[in-house]
């Protein structure tokens, strides 16, 4: 039984509701579509369950759903709320948008929340001029200036810069990307590929590292890879929530939802907007960073629906896999804050038990 995000690698917590699917504290499932979501509550990304029990845990999900008094709804799409605090959210047969607001609003509203909070520290910075005159005003404009630049460099170099983002193999063996570079990822035309498009990254050759940091200093990548096929998916699902990390407000999401229901997939999008590497000097101006932010949010909105639906479509190892390396990645996580008496007795523990 999985139980950390694919995407952040938080626990997803647990609940007492559901007996066949006790992992989560806020799931939604479609009945019609045999689709069964556990949502984190830290970064708000929807994770697909790959379990063979997910059609026992989709009927227990409707049951509860329908006996509940506590619960709120549209002709689509519901929300109830069990008594030890699960929250169920029923899938019907919702228009892109509708569903889309339920998916998608609430995770780029609170990146988008988050992004302002920090503009506003520097607001209140600058308000407190009247009250304490000059020196305030030079300290906040000083402050305001370096102390971002400080701390964006140091979680580059101390975290970021070792963090891996990605994992792949192409035809020449194992490559990895870095967390701090992969924001200069870029949308290519490939014209010999079946799709047409890439994604260029700037990639490190060799092994994949173990755990979840790449040995030795920071390292941008020594080699410029693109990325096609379910490589190049892969990318784009991990990316761009680092990418759009600022998110958007409503009316952004409601306008990257109208391209993509204009646009109708993954492939559409990206062959509009890729283009040839034109030189050194387009690396940072072409990454898909630049691009506007209604289209980078609907890309990140298809590349997860494209995953989804090559996992329906019986790729469940993969997903499997991805559910693996969070699991393990987590689990390195926990090791590095508990002393390892504590990890040592937890294990008698559970061999005890």
């Amino acid at each position: 039984m999985y139980s950390t995000c694919t995407f952040c690698h938080a626990s997803l917590g647990k609940n007492e509701a559901l007996e066949h699917f006790p992992v989560g504290r806020k799931l939604a499932f479609d009945q019609a579509k045999g689709r069964l979501w556990a949502i984190c509550e830290a970064c708000r990304q929807w994770n697909l369950s790959p379990l063979e029990t997910r059609w026992e845990a989709i009927e227990e999900g409707e049951r509860l759903f329908r006996d509940t008094r506590l619960r709120v709804s549209t002709d689509q799409i519901g929300l109830a709320r069990m008594r030890d605090g699960t929250e169920l959210i029923r899938i019907g047969e919702p228009q892109r948008p509708e569903f889309a607001a339920w998916r998608y609003g609430d995770r780029f509203g609170t990146r988008w929340r988050r992004a302002m909070l920090w503009g506003g520290a520097g607001v209140v910075a600058i308000a407190g001029w009247p009250f304490l005159g000059k020196a305030w005003l030079g300290a906040s404009v000083f402050g305001m200036w370096q102390l971002p630049r400080m701390v964006a460099g140091m979680a580059n170099d101390l975290y970021y810069g070792r963090l891996v983002a990605g994992r792949f193999i192409d035809e020449q063996g194992p490559l990895y990307v870095n967390a701090a570079f992969a924001d200069l990822s870029m949308l290519v035309t490939v014209p010999e590929h079946e799709r047409g498009w890439g994604i260029q990254v700037p990639a490190v050759r060799g092994p994949h590292p173990v755990g979840r940091f790449a040995p030795g200093p920071p390292i941008m990548g020594d080699h410029r890879v693109t990325l096609t096929g379910a490589n190049a998916d892969e990318a784009a699902r991990l990316f761009l929530p680092r990418i759009n990390a600022t998110g958007g407000r409503k009316q952004t999401v409601r306008e990257a939802v109208s391209l993509l229901e204009q646009m109708g997939s993954l492939d559409a999008l990206c062959s509009k907007f890729a283009a040839p590497l034109r030189g050194e000097g387009s690396w940072r101006l072409k990454g898909m960073s630049a691009q506007p932010t209604e289209y980078r949010l609907a890309m990140e909105m298809a590349a997860h629906e494209e995953a989804e639906r090559r996992a329906l479509q019986g790729e469940l190892a993969a997903l499997e896999a991805q559910w693996k390396e969070a699991e393990e990645i987590a689990a390195i996580a926990d090791e590095l804050t508990l002393p390892m008496r504590v990890s040592e007795r937890l294990e008698r523990l559970l061999k005890d038990r």
